[in-house]
């Protein structure tokens, strides 16, 4: 039973492996390689835990598979760089980035060295027992801080998306944020079971919580847009469109009378042309339709109206939501109808937004316009 459950592991995260390289010809190039070789790392992993240690046993001159093991380091770099081209142009990165695989580097030297010499039995054991709890507290110190770098990314990225999208769904990078959370309960949960008495139950819950992970990632790894849909000129511009942004509202980009000016073009245009009933609609292409830059119309968006363009945009869906609500001649519509001619993506994101401005569901918010 362990057996084939350690082959349904090993093959889940081989083809999971395949899946994300063959995307990163298509899509989010840089960011599916690295998450490629993360998985590709997890299936060594899988092979030199489950196999390396069971072949050892008969074979003396395989146990060196048991180096394998050192690759487990690898794992938060490799994130950390992946997550880093989700969120970022190519032009942005620094190759001072590599300096994470170093712990992986130092600790296969010292770990292969200790693997040679207990293969060899010369008389270091004492000295192999030292090197392994050196690599379980670097591990243990230098995960947690890569975690941590992660999720500040994944964080600051949310907030930019905000500024230049009006629909997040698929750009907002959720699903990683969301895997960040679960990697500390997964190793609490694992710890628990460690030191239950059925070590069965153990195994068995290693092995299931891992597929499901690996699962989940798949899931949302074929469904993930591209980040920057652009040309590679358009995405070095993109980066220099939000530096741009952030020294405008440092220095004062615009006088008072021109930001009215841009205001008030923005306005008319909003009323009469319609443009968040694009569900696509996008800073970029919005300030096409304004004959604007993107840096200035959020700079006005930020300092004229103090939101961002995410929430002016869904505020006018909402609006144009509630009249079809209220509309008799709308009333075939089902709410999720509603959302999509309104110009959301999603009917969860439309409930959530619409009952964070109302104060009541989309279904409570007819039925009592409608009686």
């Amino acid at each position: 039973m362990d057996l084939y459950l350690s082959l349904i592991r090993i093959g889940a995260s081989l083809m999971l492996t395949f899946v994300t390289f063959s995307l990163s010809y298509r899509i989010n190039k840089n960011a599916n390689r690295y998450l490629a070789m993360l998985f590709g790392v997890l299936a060594i992993l899988f092979i030199s835990t489950d196999v390396g240690e069971n072949i050892s046993e008969k074979w003396i001159w395989l146990y060196a598979i048991n180096i394998l093991e050192n690759t487990i380091i690898l794992i938060p770099a490799l994130l950390y760089i992946s997550v880093y081209h989700f969120v970022h142009t190519p032009a942005n990165f620094l190759k001072k980035h590599y300096l994470l695989f170093l712990p992986f580097l130092f600790t296969a030297i010292f770990r292969t060295f200790s693997i040679c010499a207990e293969t060899y039995s010369l008389a270091l054991e004492n000295f192999i027992d030292t090197l392994d709890f050196i690599f379980l507290i670097g591990l243990y110190i230098f995960s947690p801080i890569v975690f941590y770098w992660v999720v500040k990314m994944l964080v600051n990225h949310h907030k930019n998306v905000l500024d230049f999208h009006a629909n997040t769904q698929g750009v907002d990078l959720n699903w990683l944020y969301k895997l960040m959370f679960v990697f500390p309960i997964f190793f609490i949960a694992q710890g628990v079971f460690n030191f239950s008495s059925n070590q069965y139950y153990s195994i068995n819950f290693s092995d299931i919580a891992i597929f499901l992970v690996l699962f989940f990632c798949g899931f949302h790894i074929v469904q993930q847009r591209e980040i920057f849909d652009l040309t590679m000129q358009g995405k070095v511009l993109a980066e220099k469109e939000i530096t741009e942004q952030i020294d405008a509202k440092k220095e004062g980009l615009i006088d008072e009378q021109l930001m009215l000016e841009i205001a008030n073009n923005l306005e008319k245009v909003m009323k009469e042309k319609e443009p968040y009933l694009n569900k696509n609609l996008s800073l970029n292409l919005l300030a096409d339709k304004l004959n604007s830059s993107t840096h200035i119309l959020s700079y006005v968006l930020n300092t004229h109206y103090n939101v961002n363009f995410y929430n002016y945009i869904n505020n006018f869906r909402i609006d144009y939501c509630e009249a079809l609500l209220k509309n008799p001649k709308k009333q075939y519509l089902s709410i999720e109808g509603i959302a999509f001619e309104g110009g959301f993506g999603s009917k969860s994101t439309f409930n959530t937004l619409f009952k964070k401005q109302s104060g009541m569901t989309p279904t409570q918010y007819k039925n009592t316009n409608n009686q």
